[in-house]
């Protein structure tokens, strides 16, 4: 009779003492926990100090901002800060998840700019931007555009040297999209 050594199994599972101790994990929760405690927190202007309002978080949204410089004239540019694509959306989730411990202060979003003007009584409507980036950041209050800055505290329009070109005003979603589909010829 010969006697034949047992196997070992050779995929066995590890065990949670041989990857982490408690000692070890609670030590390691705790540093982390103090260090997210150190983070300075990303103090937002108070909404009741903006003229200009949008929701960072709200990616399936359209802000329409309506820009001129004579409040008079029928001229002006639209900056259309588009809804986020699909994968941008769903990395959006990560941002409600972490609203407790980190604010979310700042974000980037699709652009598109248009522009009416009245020559005579005939007023014309043009797309000047397709596919731009708009930065909105609620620490500075400043939208940054790539032709311009809006502060949103109190609407002034700036070019990228400073200067004044106009103010700024938010358009209601409703017409901002009448005014595109009046573009596009869709009057319905």
């Amino acid at each position: 009779m010969i006697d034949l050594p047992v196997r070992r199994r050779r995929n066995r599972g590890m065990r949670f003492s041989a990857v982490c101790s408690v000692p070890r994990c609670g030590i390691l929760l705790l540093t982390l926990l103090m260090i997210s405690a150190c983070v300075p927190k990303a103090e937002r202007i108070p909404p009741e100090q903006l003229q200009i309002r949008i929701n960072l978080l709200c990616t399936t949204c359209d802000d329409f901002l309506r820009c001129q410089s004579d409040p008079k004239s029928d001229d002006f540019l639209l900056y259309r800060l588009r809804e986020k694509s699909f994968w941008a959306q769903v990395a959006t989730i990560w941002d409600y998840l972490i609203q407790s411990v980190r604010p979310k202060t700042a974000d980037t979003r699709p652009l598109a700019i248009y522009e009416q003007s009245r020559s005579e009584e005939v007023i014309s409507r043009k797309t000047v931007l397709e596919s731009g980036r708009a930065r909105v950041d609620l620490r500075s209050g400043l939208i940054t555009l790539p032709d311009a800055l809006i502060d949103m505290r109190n609407g002034e329009w700036r070019d990228l040297r400073g200067e004044i070109l106009g103010s700024c005003s938010s358009m209601p979603r409703r017409e901002g999209y009448a005014w595109i589909r009046s573009l596009l010829g869709r009057e319905r």
